[in-house]
């Protein structure tokens, strides 16, 4: 593949996923390639430039890539950039969900084992959060799609729910395989439970807490309240509100204090910051 094939089939937003902002000019992001509180990466409306608001560098996907990973090697690049298949989701992703659906397209492989890629052990690393209690609740999922001339195989991080489903996600992109579904964690004799959108913020509390010290459960989405709100009703322990700050997650939250009165919002430990993995990324 060659630098114009390369840019004709990845742009920047595949590579850095989600943005921070989206502002008339294109999307703001947080620069990977250092402590960055305010977004400064701007990525032009149709993801083929960036430019550092910070220092004025500036250039395609490809110069991202080097970048992002201090290097001038291009095959290093290429094999960056072939670990994902851009054009298997659409951008921009839902800030309703923890992830989408893959649509449209057909397995001809799909495994799960133990968590072992060094790339994910980094996107893990890059986001703060202890890889041995990582260890403890996530899987390495391995797939492709029945698609013509690809043999890309696409690796992720995966974290299963009580229905068989899976949430995966990698460093640019998050998804999930169908059935979508709570995830719970109750075998913490005595402890408080304390309740998430998605499992990253669920790793960082258990980060910051120095190990798995609570009973956890996770949305995976918050149209998944009423499941979560059966579960916790027959709970007799403290029930702690880890939601997003964001509208969602207010209404969400707002919803399950009004059906269970005793519970507790501690959203405002990791304020101004939208969830725990921001507070922890921005520590």
């Amino acid at each position: 593949m060659n630098i114009q094939q390369i840019k004709e089939k990845y742009t920047c937003l595949d590579y850095l996923g989600k943005p921070a902002k989206k502002v008339a000019q294109g999307y703001l992001y947080h620069a990977p390639w250092r402590e960055d509180k305010h977004p400064s990466l701007s990525v032009t409306p149709d993801g083929r430039g960036w430019h550092d608001l910070a220092t004025g560098a500036k250039g395609s996907v490809i110069d991202l890539v080097m970048m992002h990973l201090n290097t001038r090697d291009f095959r290093r690049v290429i094999e960056e950039l072939e670990k994902f298949r851009p054009d298997s989701f659409s951008f921009p992703q839902s800030n309703t969900s923890d992830g989408e659906k893959e649509k449209g397209l057909e397995y001809t492989r799909f495994e799960m084992v133990p968590l072992q890629s060094r790339g994910l052990y980094a996107y893990l690393y890059k986001r703060g959060i202890n890889i041995e209690i990582a260890k403890q609740f996530l899987q390495e999922a391995r797939y492709s799609y029945k698609q013509p001339d690809d043999g890309t195989y696409i690796y992720t991080l995966a974290y299963q729910n009580d229905k068989g489903g899976v949430e995966m996600r990698n460093s640019i992109k998050k998804h999930s395989k169908a059935p979508k579904w709570i995830t719970t964690h109750l075998d913490q004799e005595n402890a408080p439970v304390v309740v998430f959108e998605g499992f990253m913020d669920m790793l960082s509390f258990a980060t910051l807490c120095g190990g798995v010290k609570h009973n956890y459960i996770v949305l995976n989405s918050i149209v998944n309240k009423e499941a979560a709100l059966e579960v916790l009703k027959t709970l007799r322990i403290q029930i702690y509100l880890c939601l997003d700050n964001d509208e969602g997650g207010e209404s969400a939250t707002r919803w399950l204090l009004n059906a269970l009165p005793s519970a507790i919002d501690i959203r405002n430990r990791f304020a101004p910051h939208k969830d725990v993995n921001d507070y922890l990324c921005h520590r």
